[in-house]
C-alpha cells in the first residue's frame, strides 16, 4: 500500500475515466470514529454542469472515495461509481417500491 500525505492531494485535478474534468481537490472528509476516508470534496471545474452531481451546501462536489481508480499527477475517477443525482433518485425510487 502506497501512503500519500493529504496535503499532497490539495489542488490535484480530478478527471473521470471517460475524460470529464470534474475539478480540483479542496478537502477530504473522514469518519470521526473510524478515521476512514469517505469523500473527496472538490472545487468544480468552471465548465462542469454540477446540477447532476452530489454537492454540499457550498456547491463543492462530493466524490466518494470508492470511485477513485488511481492517484498520480491527477486523480482518475471511475465514472460508473460516481454518485450522480439521477442514480440516487432511481435508487430511492426502487427502495420505496
Amino acid at each position: 500500500m502506497v501512503k500519500i500525505k493529504a496535503s499532497k492531494l490539495r489542488d490535484v485535478e480530478l478527471i473521470t475515466d471517460t475524460g470529464i474534468r470534474l475539478g480540483w481537490v479542496y478537502d477530504l472528509s473522514f469518519d470521526e470514529e473510524t478515521g476512514e476516508l469517505l469523500v473527496i470534496v472538490a472545487e468544480p471545474d468552471e465548465d462542469l454542469d454540477t446540477s447532476e452531481f452530489v454537492t454540499d451546501h457550498e456547491g463543492l462536489l462530493l466524490i466518494p472515495i470508492s470511485a477513485v481508480k488511481s492517484i498520480g499527477e491527477v486523480i482518475i475517477i471511475d465514472s460508473s461509481k460516481l454518485a450522480v443525482k439521477s442514480k440516487l433518485r432511481r435508487a430511492r425510487t426502487a427502495k420505496s417500491s
